[in-house]
C-alpha cells in the first residue's frame, strides 16, 4: 500500500510532546531536536549502470523506467532479483519518490538481492523528498468510539470521560494485545502494540505523570514506605522504612487512587507496577496480585529476585522467603492503566477488554493513526552484501527498524529511524559494514546494537565495521537498553556519534577486543537507572585492547563517566574530557589505564578492588557468594580461550608491546598469588583533575594513581566558555597533560558530511544542563 505524504511532512517532524511512558525525565530537550530544519540527505547523486524508479503515487505500475516507474519497492527488488546476479558495471540505483510505503510484514533483502564489488545495489530517496517506510497497521478513524459505561466508571476523576475514546483492537484482529510476553514479572521485554498518531509515539499512561512529584526525589516516580513481606510493600503509614517517611502519596491528590485501583484489579483488569524493588538498576515490571487498603499495602504476584526491599536496607531476620525492611527510596510507578489516563496523548491497552483507551489531543477523526503490531523488523537483511540504503525514514514497527545478519559491505546512511518498539539498527555477524549519519530516536529499546562482528576466539579476524556520525537520543522508552551496544566483537570502530537522553548507558560494550571509541559525545545518560556509566563494560577478563580516546562526556550527573564494572579488564582511556559525572573513572578490574584525560566538576575518580569470596548476595532465598579470584567464572572465561598457545598467546605479546604491560599475560592473571581479585596493573596517571572532590585508591594491589595535576576550581581552569561547554583552554596545567586539546575538541561529536547536511548544536540537544 501507499499513503501519500502531504507537503508539510516533507520536513522533519516538529516537536513532540515531552511526557511519554518510561521517559527518563520530564525535562527532556525537544525530541526531534531539529525543529523543522532538514538535517539528513540521501547523499550526492552518482552514476550507476542502471537506474530503476519507484513512485507510489502513480495509478498503475509501469516497467521501472523514469517515465513508467514501479509503484512499489518490492517490484524494484524483484526486478533486480530476476537478474540472478548478472549486474551492470557500476551497479543499480533504485530511486524512490516521496511518500509513505507500507509493508504488511517486512522488506526482506537476502543474498539474491546482493550487489558485487563495483556493482553495488543502492536504494535511495529522491533528493529533498521524504520517503517513509512503515509496517504499521493504519486505523480507520470511524473505528474510534466513545467509552463504554464500564470504562467510563474507571476514568480518573480529574477529567471527563467524554474526552476519551476507545478502539476495539481485538475486533481489528491485532495480535499483540492479550498480555505482556514477559509474563507477570519482567525487565527487558515489553512486546505489546504501540500507538503512533501523526507520526508521534503516544505515551502509555502512567502514575505519577512524568512531570509529577509524588514523594520521590524525581518526577514521574513515587516511593514505597517499607516492605510488608517478601512480595508486598506499604504505600501508606504502616511501614517502617529506614528514611522514616510514610506519607500516603498514592492518595494525596484526593482521587481515591488506591480504592479505584483495587476495584479495577478485582474486576479483572491487570495492573502492572514498574519498580526498583531491590536494586537501582534494571527496574522490574510486576503484575499486582492484590491491594489491601485496610493495611495500606500492595502485593505483587511474583516475589522480586532477592525479595522486596532495597539490597542496602536491613534484613528481616529469619524471614522465609527472604526480604528486607526497605529504606523508603525504592521507586515505583504504575503503567498502562485506563484509570490513570489524565493527560492528552496518554493511552492504555486493556488486556481483559481487548481495547485501547486513548485521550486524543484534538479531534481523533482528523488524525493519522498507526498501530505497531508487527513483530518483524521493517527491513531485514540476511547474507546480503554490497547494498546501500540511503535517506529513508523508517517507523511504526513493534520490532526493530533494520536487522542485518551475516551481511558484508552494507552501507546504512542518512536514514531516520523512529517510533519502533525495539531498536534502531541491529548488525550481527557482519563485516565491512558502514552505519553512518543516521538519526535514531523514540525507540522502545536501543539505538544501534552490534554483535559477533569479527573473531576473538582463534583467528582474531577483524570485523572492519564502522559506526560513525549517528545521532541517537530518547531511546529505551520501553526497555532500558543503551544507545549503542557492542558485544562479542573484535575490531569495531565507533566514532563521532552523539548520544543523549538515554535511560541507561550511553555506550555499553561487553566481551569484546580491539574496539576503538573516539570522538563520541555523550550527555545526560542514566536518566532512569543508576549505577551505570556514559561508557559501561563489565565482567570479562578477556576484553583487552579496547581504546577509548577523544570522547567528551558532560552533564552526566546521574552516571559515572567511564565505568569498568564487575572486575572487567584491559581497557585504555586517554585524551578524553569528562565533565559533570558522578565518578569520572570507576575501575574495579585489572589493567585498566586512564592517562592524559581532563576531568572537570565530577565527584571523584576511583580504583577499587573486588575482594574474592567476600561479596555475598541474597538471590532466590539462598546465599550466593561472588568470586573474583582464580576460581571465578571470569577466570573460567579466560581459560576457555586456551591462552597459553595459539592466537591468544600471540595476542598477549601484542598487548604487552602496545601498552607496556609488565605482567605476564595470561599466566599472572590466572595465578592465585598474583591476586586477580585486586585491580593489579590499573592506573590513573598524568590526568588533569579540575574541581574533583576525591581520588580513591584501594589499599591492596599493584595500583598506580600519580602525576595528576590538581586544579581546585573550574574558575581556575580558564576554559574558553564553560557555560556553553567549550572546554578548550590556555591553562598550562591542563595542556601539559593533554597538549592537543584545543585542536581535538572541535572535532568531537557529529560532523557535517554529504548525508548529515546540518549538525545540531548543544543548545538544541539540551547539552548545557542536566535533565
Amino acid at each position: 500500500m501507499f499513503r501519500k505524504t502531504p507537503l508539510a511532512m516533507l520536513m522533519v517532524i516538529t516537536t513532540l510532546v515531552v511526557s511519554t511512558l518510561l521517559s527518563p525525565s520530564s525535562a527532556f530537550a525537544d525530541r526531534t531536536v531539529n525543529g523543522n530544519v532538514v538535517t539528513l540527505s540521501s547523499g550526492a547523486t552518482t552514476n550507476t549502470g542502471l537506474n530503476i524508479y519507484v513512485d507510489g503515487s502513480v495509478a498503475a505500475s509501469g516497467s521501472g523506467t523514469k517515465d513508467a516507474p514501479f509503484k512499489t519497492i518490492l517490484e524494484a527488488r524483484n526486478a533486480i532479483r530476476a537478474k540472478k546476479g548478472v549486474l551492470p558495471v557500476g551497479g543499480i540505483t533504485v530511486w524512490v519518490k516521496g511518500g509513505t510505503y507500507k509493508f504488511t510484514s517486512t522488506l526482506d533483502l537476502n543474498a539474491s538481492d546482493s550487489g558485487a564489488p563495483g556493482k553495488s545495489i543502492v536504494y535511495r530517496t529522491y533528493p529533498g523528498e521524504k520517503v517513509i517506510i512503515s509496517n504499521g497497521t493504519s486505523v480507520d478513524p470511524t473505528l474510534w468510539k466513545p467509552l463504554n459505561s464500564e470504562a467510563q466508571a474507571r476514568v480518573n476523576p480529574k477529567i471527563s470521560a467524554s474526552k476519551l475514546v476507545e478502539l476495539d483492537v481485538k475486533a481489528m484482529g491485532l495480535t499483540n494485545i492479550n498480555s505482556f510476553p514477559g509474563g507477570n514479572s519482567f525487565s527487558d521485554k515489553w512486546g505489546i502494540i504501540d500507538l503512533i498518531v501523526d507520526h508521534e509515539r503516544q505515551p502509555i499512561s502512567q502514575w505519577p505523570n512524568p512531570g509529577e512529584m509524588a514523594g520521590s526525589k524525581r518526577a514521574g516516580w513515587t516511593t514505597a514506605n517499607g516492605s510488608a513481606d517478601a512480595k508486598s510493600f506499604y504505600y501508606g503509614e504502616n511501614g517502617i522504612p529506614t528514611d522514616g517517611q510514610t506519607d500516603d502519596e498514592l492518595n494525596a491528590d484526593g482521587t481515591n487512587r488506591s480504592e479505584r485501583w483495587a476495584a479495577s484489579v478485582n474486576a479483572g483488569h491487570d495492573l502492572y507496577l514498574q519498580g526498583f524493588w531491590r536494586t537501582v538498576w534494571s527496574p522490574v515490571t510486576s503484575k499486582v496480585q492484590s491491594i489491601d487498603n485496610s493495611e495500606g499495602s500492595i502485593s505483587l504476584l511474583d516475589t522480586p529476585s532477592g525479595g522486596m526491599g532495597s539490597k542496602w536496607s536491613k534484613d528481616i531476620a529469619n524471614s522465609n522467603p527472604v526480604y528486607r525492611t526497605g529504606d523508603g527510596t525504592e521507586e515505583w510507578r504504575a503503567v498502562n492503566y485506563l484509570d490513570e489516563i489524565d493527560v492528552p496523548g496518554e493511552w492504555a491497552l486493556d488486556f481483559k477488554d481487548g481495547k485501547v483507551y486513548y485521550y486524543p489531543d484534538g479531534d481523533i477523526k482528523t488524525k493519522d493513526v498507526e498501530i505497531a503490531d508487527n513483530a518483524t523488523p521493517i527491513i531485514k537483511m540476511y547474507a546480503t552484501s554490497y547494498l546501500q540504503l540511503l535517506g529513508f525514514q523508517l517507523e511504526d514497527s513493534m520490532s526493530n527498524g533494520i536487522e542485518m545478519q551475516k551481511t558484508n559491505h552494507i552501507t546504512i546512511a542518512g536514514n531516520t529511524i523512529l517510533n519502533v518498539s525495539g531498536g534502531g539498527i541491529v548488525d550481527y555477524y557482519g563485516s565491512y559494514n558502514l552505519i553512518k549519519s543516521n538519526d535514531i530516536y523514540d525507540t522502545g529499546e536501543f539505538g544501534i546494537s552490534l554483535g559477533y562482528a569479527g573473531d576473538r576466539t582463534t583467528t582474531f579476524t577483524k570485523s572492519n565495521t564502522r559506526v560513525t556520525n549517528n545521532h541517537i537520543h530518547h531511546t529505551g522508552l520501553l526497555a532500558h537498553l543503551a544507545g549503542i551496544i557492542v558485544r562479542d566483537s573484535n575490531n569495531v570502530w565507533i566514532d563521532h556519534n552523539l548520544i543523549h537522553d538515554v535511560p541507561k548507558d550511553g555506550i555499553r560494550y561487553v566481551n569484546s577486543t580491539n574496539l576503538t571509541f573516539e570522538f563520541n559525545e555523550i550527555h545526560n545518560a542514566a536518566l532512569v537507572e543508576s549505577d551505570t556509566g556514559a561508557f559501561y563494560t563489565a565482567q570479562d577478563w578477556t576484553s583487552y585492547g579496547n581504546d577509548l580516546r577523544y570522547n567528551f562526556i558532560h552533564n552526566n550527573v546521574r552516571a559515572n563517566g567511564f565505568y569498568v564494572d564487575g572486575g572487567d579488564a584491559g581497557d585504555n582511556f586517554y585524551n578524553n574530557i569528562i565533565q559533570g559525572s558522578d565518578r569520572a573513572f570507576q575501575f574495579n578490574g585489572h589493567h585498566n589505564i586512564g592517562r592524559n584525560n581532563v576531568v572537570v566538576a565530577s565527584s571523584k575518580v576511583q580504583i577499587e578492588n573486588r575482594s574474592d569470596v567476600l561479596t555475598t548476595d541474597v538471590v532466590a532465598n539462598a546465599i550466593m557468594t561472588k568470586s573474583y579470584g582464580v576460581g571465578s567464572s571470569f577466570a573460567d572465561g579466560l581459560r576457555a580461550k586456551n591462552p597459553s598457545s595459539g592466537a591468544w598467546a600471540s595476542f598477549a605479546s601484542e598487548l604487552k608491546t602496545r601498552y607496556g604491560y609488565t605482567d605476564n599475560l595470561w599466566t599472572d592473571i590466572l595465578n592465585a598469588n598474583w591476586h586477580p581479585e585486586y585491580s593489579n596493573g590499573s592506573k590513573l596517571v598524568d590526568n588533569a583533575l579540575v574541581q574533583v572532590n576525591s581520588i580513591i585508591k584501594p589499599k591492596l594491589g599493584n595500583i598506580t594513581i600519580e602525576k595528576n595535576n590538581i586544579i581546585p576550581k573550574v574558575a581556575d581552569a580558564s576554559f574558553f566558555n564553560y557555560s556553553q561547554m567549550d572546554l578548550r583552554t590556555n591553562n598550562r596545567q591542563i595542556l601539559e597533560k593533554f597538549p592537543n586539546l584545543n585542536s581535538i575538541f572541535p572535532q568531537i561529536g557529529l560532523q557535517q558530511d554529504m548525508y548529515r547536511i546540518r549538525v545540531v548544536t548543544r543548545a538544541e540537544t539540551g547539552g548545557f544542563t542536566n535533565h
